[in-house]
């Protein structure tokens, strides 16, 4: 169990939807800058909470490269799709989606 431990995930602007999944809301208005960090927090069996969004990087990059940019899905990912499938899927999806009910993330 990693209860009283500081863990350190690292990875693409993709990752806005774990961070949706643990906040238990929408991943449509999430960003994930270049080098974004997001701080996440949660006391013993309590909800996830916000600390530091990760949609900017003003306070620690001082140059982006012009092709880089806060990324975030787009709303073509929550249409339905031509043969009725729907991109955006995971809008929405419980916890208990990626686990049983009893695991607790």
């Amino acid at each position: 169990t990693y209860h009283g431990k500081t863990i350190v995930l690292f990875s693409h602007a993709a990752s806005v939807a774990l961070v949706a999944t643990l906040l238990k809301c929408s991943m449509r208005t999430l960003k994930f800058a270049p080098c974004g960090i997001y701080h996440l927090e949660r006391i013993n069996d309590g909800s996830w909470t916000l600390v530091q969004n990760g949609a900017s990087n003003d306070e620690y990059v001082k140059e982006n490269s012009p092709t880089t940019f806060p990324w975030g899905f787009g709303e073509k990912y929550f249409e339905e799709g031509t043969e009725k499938n729907y991109f955006g899927s995971s809008e929405g999806i419980g916890l208990d989606y990626f686990g049983d009910k009893e695991s607790k993330l």
